[in-house]
């Protein structure tokens, strides 16, 4: 293995964890083509740093995936035979008829599988580089050396975020590095432009700290002076309850739910894994500890919008009716939908009377299936089952308690991810898109054991330890005795 290349692989993805967040989510197509150059480059110095088998079959399986979805949108952004576009897609004809009418041109002959060709290009791109990000993560994910440096970076970048937002706040300002951009001024945002998508960006650190909290608690449990006890729980703790706090005034009520539910599935993943129920308070006391300290804010301050909203906007919301004409959408185009990353350019041909415009569905979930058509649902299901399946196998079979618990961050990640995502579009930032798979690809590099083996719990490895000291002070006091009576 030609460890040297894993060195500038692990610096550029640190690079990319701690810096992709800063300018605006990186969603400014400079900083976009910048973050995505970066993660190219990394995975090329991981493959010249991994050897033969260091990238399991289920990593490359995953990764098929994302690859896949890039392939398609790449094949929709090139143009084909008019009849075979009109074969499956004939309102995609009509609308090119209809802008090339406007232009005063004939129909065209070649027709796309997509509205906006240039942007499902670049959306193809974005999946290939999340696939890319996910696979170099894998490869230095091995070493817990260079998960370490990943995540002291997250952490980084999660404390600058929340620094510069909340003096943003504190002022009333509605810039960002110099820049005015719209928006409540009364919610934090960090460095993102939507609170709600700085929402899921913090959900991701804080599920990374629950698993930090859990490490350290395992590990003071195991004895020693007070201090080093305290100095171990401590970090995780402080940390935690700061992003709490932060996540508390962005006022994203999706947000909210996603950690709870993200902290929640820890916690059950912990019961699953150890078979006790005690375990399982590791994360009720994480998540109580957040809720202590934003409760330590004010109700209205930290839950203010969260307890406002009327029941119009439970059931009533505009949400709902943009989740109506995104599915009539996907209805009008069912087989290959509009062209990935076209929802924008799509949505008037639903729109109804009196409705305004929306740039995103506000649900990935509809939106991938408006985008690529019925062929989304399985790509989306095998995803979630075989990066699920393969985090929990590093949970259950992981060889150091530093693995497990790089397996149980990525766990509350994704489920906080997955939730976020039913009613918002934050992973579509590329920030937020980048920094999940390097947490999935870096906890999915685990190594784990081939068969399950025996745990060894908090308990048992106190009373081995008895044991073994109980043993030591007898063969002290017989080999005292023995020279005793050598001496008489």
């Amino acid at each position: 293995m030609i460890r040297h290349f894993s060195i500038p692989a692990t610096a550029l993805l640190a690079a990319l964890v701690l810096l992709a967040p800063l300018p605006f989510a990186s969603v400014m197509p400079l900083e976009r083509a910048a973050a995505q150059a970066v993660v190219f480059v990394a995975l090329t110095f991981a493959v010249a740093a991994a050897r033969d088998g260091v990238v399991s079959r289920p990593v490359l399986g995953i990764a098929l995936i994302p690859i896949t979805v890039a392939v398609i949108g790449l094949l929709q952004s090139l143009p084909w035979p008019r009849f075979v576009v009109e074969l499956v897609a004939a309102d995609l004809v009509t609308a090119w008829d209809a802008g090339a009418s406007l232009r005063g041109a004939p129909p065209p002959e070649w027709v796309p599988f997509t509205l906006t060709p240039a942007v499902t290009h670049s959306s193809a791109l974005a999946w290939l580089a999340a696939a890319a990000a996910f696979v170099a993560a894998a490869v230095i994910g091995r070493d817990r050396g260079h998960r370490r440096v990943l995540g002291l970076a997250l952490l980084g970048s999660a404390v600058f975020t929340v620094a510069y937002g909340t003096e943003r706040w504190f002022r009333g300002s509605n810039t960002l590095w110099g820049i005015e951009v719209p928006g409540d001024v009364g919610r934090l945002r960090g460095t993102f432009v939507n609170p709600d998508h700085y929402a899921m960006f913090l959900a991701m650190v804080i599920a990374v700290t629950t698993a930090w909290l859990w490490w350290t608690t395992r590990r003071a449990l195991d004895g020693g002076r007070l201090e080093r006890q305290l100095g171990l729980v401590a970090p995780p703790a402080l940390a935690m309850l700061l992003l709490f706090v932060a996540l508390a005034f962005t006022g994203s009520r999706a947000g909210f739910i996603a950690v709870v539910g993200a902290v929640t599935v820890q916690g059950f993943l912990l019961v699953w894994h150890y078979k006790r129920l005690r375990v399982g308070l590791y994360a009720l006391l994480a998540l109580t500890v957040g809720i202590v300290g934003v409760l330590s804010f004010g109700v209205e301050s930290g839950f203010g919008r969260f307890l406002d909203t009327s029941a119009y906007d439970l059931t009533w919301s505009k949400r709902y009716e943009v989740w109506a004409a995104t599915l009539d959408l996907w209805w009008t185009l069912p087989w290959t939908g509009s062209g990935l990353g076209t929802f924008r350019q799509a949505f008037p041909l639903v729109q109804s009377a009196g409705m305004e415009p929306w740039d995103a569905a506000h649900s990935d979930y509809l939106e991938l299936l408006a985008a690529l058509g019925i062929v989304a649902v399985p790509l989306l299901g095998a995803l979630l089952w075989f990066l699920s399946r393969h985090l929990l196998a590093a949970l259950r079979r992981g060889r150091r308690s530093e693995d497990r618990a790089a397996a149980l961050a990525a766990l509350g990640a994704a489920a906080a991810v997955a939730a976020h995502s039913l009613v918002d579009f934050g992973l579509q930032m590329p920030a937020n898109a980048l920094i999940f798979a390097v947490l999935c690809g870096a906890a999915a590099g685990v190594p784990v054991y081939r068969s399950m083996p025996k745990i060894e719990t908090t308990d048992r490895r106190r009373r081995r330890r008895r044991r073994s000291t109980e043993r030591t002070d007898q063969d002290e006091a017989a080999e005292r005795a023995a020279a005793d009576a050598a001496a008489r």
